[in-house]
């Protein structure tokens, strides 16, 4: 028993050192924002209010762990026609700068839910078009909280590629094992943290003409 224990440590040991000799000797991935968020997503909408929001004012942010998130950029904006709402948030970190695990643990069915939201409706990989443009598969869910009801549509990219999380209020212990058998080792490509919000569907959002501009946002960031 103390042989393959020893064995292991070793073994552990050399990854670890092989892992980082790769890691200094491969840089890693270019980052592909280039233009800061609140200058991709559109500032004023003819018709609506548009308002920038405090990060700390998030679900996201609100949550304990937040203060690990150190995203390199993000932007929760508010928009606003009527009785409609649209909310919509997005956090970016530089290639190499979070792990995939962590930086999508802050997903609706965790962070809205810590703050006493109820999830009455939940789907994975949801198609999502845009025009003649399909985004990458969206999760997609319904939140509730005191009489207020949200629809929300939610991606994590990592490298250009959305990664879907199938858990209700927890995350799956084995999710680090599951990035290395899809990612590989070099875990290091750039992440967004996407997410879409509103009190009505998206089919209504879509009948206003000045909506199609904030997912021209989304495209250009490579959704």
């Amino acid at each position: 028993m103390k042989k393959f224990i020893l064995i292991s440590g070793f073994l552990l040991l050399a990854s670890a050192l092989g892992l980082r000799a790769y890691f200094a000797l491969v840089p890693p991935p270019e980052a592909t924002l280039e233009t800061p968020l609140a200058k991709v997503f559109p500032q004023q909408l003819t018709g609506w209010q548009v308002k920038d929001m405090d990060m700390a004012d998030s679900p996201e942010m609100i949550a304990r762990v937040t203060k690990f998130l150190k995203f390199d950029d993000a932007i929760f904006r508010v928009y606003e026609k009527g009785d409609t709402f649209v909310g919509l948030y997005v956090a970016y970190w530089k290639p190499g700068t979070a792990s995939y695990r962590w930086a999508g643990a802050h997903t609706p069915d965790t962070c809205w839910v810590q703050n006493g939201w109820f999830c009455t409706k939940r789907n994975h990989k949801v198609p999502f078009k845009h025009g003649n443009s399909s985004f990458q598969p969206a999760e997609f869910g319904i939140y509730q909280k005191k009489g207020s009801s949200q629809q929300v549509y939610f991606w994590h990219l990592v490298g250009g590629e959305a990664m879907t999380y199938k858990q209700h209020d927890s995350h799956n212990i084995w999710g680090a094992l599951v990035d290395v058998r899809e990612h590989g080792f070099d875990l290091r490509q750039e992440q967004f943290f996407i997410r879409l919000s509103s009190n009505k569907s998206l089919s209504v959002l879509k009948q206003d003409p000045e909506f199609s501009n904030i997912l021209d946002g989304l495209l250009t960031i490579g959704l």
